[in-house]
C-alpha cells in the first residue's frame, strides 16, 4: 500500500470539508476477487466509507406502475461478461452517434442537429439488432474551450469532468444534466445494453486554470504536456512524489467522477491511458467504485509501449500492471494487425496473451479491437475484405471481448482533413501532431459518420451469431495453432478452437491483395470430412481439398471461414495447445 502521512492527509481532508472517518472494514472482498486491504490508510479510509454511505443512492431499477406487472430490475453484470469474454462493445462519440448531416459535408454546423442523450435512443434497437450487448460512451463532459483541438475540442481535454456536456442536452428538457444523462442510461439498460463510460486522463487548459492543484507542473512551472499533445494537460497524482504519497484533492476529484457515474447507473468506466496514474491511485479508486457496485467493470487503455507515460516515474505500460492493479481487462495490441506482416505475428500475440492470463487472477481478459477510437478507419487498410477479416477474427480468437467503432457498420472512412475546416484560432491549425496527425476526425466532435457499406455491418452481425450458437467453444476452449507447408510468406492464419469434443476450424488469408495457397495440418480430421463455412462469403471464393489429417487451401484475398469438424480428439495429437486460465 502507500505511504500516506496521516497528518498531512488530515490536514488536507479538512480542506476538503470533510470529516475524518470513522472505524470501519480493512478490506473490501467481492465473491471472485480480493481487493486490497486499506489498513491504516486514512484516506483509503475516507473514500471506503464515502462507498458505504453513497452506496444507497445506487438506482438500477425500472420504476413499477400500478397497472404494468413488476418488471425484473436491472442488474449489472458487465464485469461478468469482461471475465467470462462475453460482452460485444460498440464505441460512439455522442456527439455525432445520431447527428444531422442535412448537407452532407461531414459537418454538423449552422441549423443541422448534434447527437444528443435524447436522439441518440433512437439508434439503440438498431444497436441491439447488430449484435452488440455494451456501449462504450466516450467522455460525455465538455471539452475545454482555450486551446482546443479541433473545431469543437477534444473530449479528452474536459472542462470539467464532474459536468455533462451541454451540447449532449434536450434544451426544452427541465431536468439536471445528470437527470437527462441517467435517463439515456435507463433506456439503454430497458434494452439489455450495458453503458461504459470513458473517464479521461487528462485536463483542458480551463481545468488547470480553474483546479491547478490537480495539476502537474514542469520544472520551470509550466503545465505539464504528454508528448505529442497540445490541447491537453496532466494530472498530477502525487502530493509527495519522493515517498509516493497520493494527491488527496485528486482522489477526491475522481471518487466524486465514479460517484457520478455510478449514481446515473452506468455499469463500467475505462480509464484513458491508465498508466497516467500509478498503481497506488487504482488501488484505492477501484475498490471504492466496488464498494457501491461489485460488478462495477473497469478497462484500462494499456499497451506494451511506454513513450506516452506522463510521468517519469510511472511504472512500465504493461498489461500485468493493469490487471493486478484491479482492471476486469485491457486493450490488446490488435490494431496494429495491419502492420503484422505474418500470420505468426498474430499467433504470437495471442500465445504470450494466454501465457498472461496464468500470471495474473484468473478470468482476466482484453478488448479484441482492430481500430479503436485514436485509429484511422480499417477500410483504409483493405476496405471491405479487411473489415470482414477482423470481423472473423474478433469472434473466433480466446481471451478477448469484441469491440468496434461506431461507423464501422457501414464502412465509414474515419480520415477526415480537419485543416481549414477548424477555427484558425485552434493550436492544431498550426501544429503537426506526432500523435495523432491525420486522425483527428475523431476527434472533431462535429463530424458525422458516414459509409455506403451496409454489408460490412450484416457480415459483422453474423459473426456475433457465430459466437453465440459456439459460445463454449469460442470463450473457454482451447486453442490449437495449426501447422502449414508450403506457405512460404506465412500468411495463412489457420487454428482450431475445441472444447469437450466440439472444434471448429478458422482458416483466414491474412493478405488483402492476392490469393494464397498452402496445406494445413489438422490432426484426426477424417478425409470424408465435409467442409461448411459457418459465415457469409465475400470477394474471392476460395477453394479446398480435404485428405487425412490435412487441408489443401488456396484463400481468395482476405477471406476468413470457419468450419465445425469431427475431430474430438485434436488436442491430443496437436503439439500447440493453449487455454486461457
Amino acid at each position: 500500500m502507500i505511504n500516506v502521512s496521516t497528518n498531512l492527509i488530515t490536514r488536507k481532508l479538512n480542506s476538503l470539508n470533510v470529516s475524518a472517518p470513522v472505524a470501519a472494514s480493512n478490506s473490501v472482498v467481492d465473491s471472485r476477487n480480493s481487493q486490497p486491504s486499506f489498513g491504516d490508510n486514512l484516506l483509503a479510509n475516507y473514500l471506503n466509507n464515502q462507498a458505504v454511505i453513497n452506496s444507497a443512492t445506487v438506482q438500477k431499477t425500472t420504476p413499477v406502475t400500478e397497472v404494468k406487472a413488476p418488471e425484473k430490475p436491472y442488474k449489472n453484470n458487465l464485469r461478468d461478461l469482461f471475465l467470462t469474454n462475453n460482452a460485444k462493445i460498440l464505441a460512439i462519440i455522442p456527439r455525432t452517434f445520431n447527428a444531422k448531416d442535412k448537407d452532407g459535408n461531414e459537418i454538423i454546423q449552422g441549423n443541422e442537429e448534434h447527437g444528443t442523450l435524447k436522439n441518440a435512443v433512437d439508434r439503440l434497437d438498431e444497436v441491439k439488432a447488430e449484435g452488440f450487448n455494451t456501449l462504450h460512451v466516450l467522455p460525455i463532459n465538455p471539452p475545454g474551450a482555450s486551446n482546443a483541438m479541433g473545431t469543437a475540442g477534444s473530449v479528452y481535454a474536459p472542462a470539467d469532468m464532474l459536468k455533462i456536456d451541454p451540447v449532449l442536452l434536450d434544451k426544452n428538457d427541465s431536468r439536471s444534466d445528470r437527470e437527462q444523462f441517467k435517463s439515456f442510461v435507463d433506456e439503454c439498460h430497458k434494452r439489455g445494453l450495458r453503458v461504459m463510460v470513458d473517464m479521461p486522463s487528462c485536463a483542458s487548459y480551463d481545468l488547470y486554470n480553474a483546479r491547478p492543484e490537480l495539476m502537474a507542473h514542469e520544472r520551470n512551472g509550466l503545465a505539464k504536456t504528454p508528448q505529442g499533445w497540445f490541447d491537453i494537460r496532466m494530472f498530477q497524482p502525487w502530493e509527495d512524489e519522493g515517498i509516493r504519497t497520493l494527491n488527496p484533492e485528486l482522489l477526491e476529484y475522481h471518487r466524486k467522477f465514479v460517484d457520478m457515474m455510478i449514481d446515473a447507473g452506468v455499469d463500467g468506466i475505462r480509464a484513458d491511458v491508465a498508466r497516467a496514474k500509478p498503481v497506488e491511485f487504482w488501488d484505492i479508486i477501484i475498490p471504492y467504485s466496488r464498494k457501491r457496485d461489485p460488478e462495477f467493470a473497469w478497462l484500462a487503455e494499456t499497451y506494451t509501449y511506454e513513450d506516452a507515460s506522463p510521468q517519469a516515474n510511472m511504472p512500465y505500460d504493461r498489461p500485468e500492471d493493469s490487471l493486478r492493479a484491479g482492471f476486469d481487462a485491457y486493450y490488446g495490441q490488435y490494431h496494429i494487425f495491419n502492420e503484422w506482416n505474418t500470420a505468426s505475428q498474430l499467433h504470437d500475440y495471442v500465445i504470450d496473451n494466454l501465457n498472461m492470463s496464468y500470471r495474473v487472477e484468473k478470468g482476466k481478459s482484453l478488448i479484441g479491437s482492430f481500430a479503436t477510437h485514436d485509429d484511422i478507419s480499417p477500410m483504409f487498410h483493405g476496405g471491405e475484405v479487411y473489415c470482414n477479416l477482423t470481423s472473423g477474427l474478433e469472434v473466433t480468437l480466446p481471451m478477448l471481448n469484441p469491440y468496434f467503432v461506431d461507423g464501422f457498420q457501414s464502412g465509414d472512412w474515419y480520415s477526415y482533413d480537419y485543416r481549414g475546416k477548424s477555427s484558425s484560432e485552434t493550436m492544431t491549425d498550426n501544429h503537426d501532431l506526432t500523435v495523432h496527425q491525420g486522425k483527428l476526425d475523431i476527434f472533431n466532435l462535429s463530424r458525422k459518420p458516414g459509409g455506403d457499406k451496409p454489408q460490412i455491418g450484416k457480415f459483422m452481425t453474423e459473426c456475433f451469431k457465430l459466437r453465440d450458437k459456439y459460445n463454449d467453444v469460442l470463450t473457454r476452449g482451447s486453442y490449437i495453432v495449426l501447422d502449414k507447408k508450403k506457405d512460404k510468406l506465412d500468411q495463412v492464419i489457420a487454428f482450431a478452437r475445441h472444447r469437450q469434443g466440439r472444434t471448429l476450424l478458422v482458416i483466414a488469408n491474412k493478405n488483402v491483395n492476392r490469393d494464397v495457397a498452402c496445406k494445413i495440418e489438422v490432426p484426426s480430421l477424417k478425409a470424408d470430412q465435409k467442409l461448411v463455412n459457418l459465415l457469409p462469403s465475400y470477394g474471392k471464393e476460395s477453394q479446398f481439398q480435404v485428405s487425412q489429417g490435412e487441408v489443401s487451401v488456396n484463400l481468395g484475398p482476405g477471406r476468413i471461414h470457419v468450419f465445425e469438424i469431427d475431430t474430438p480428439y485434436i488436442e491430443r495429437y496437436s503439439k500447440n495447445v493453449y487455454k486461457q486460465h
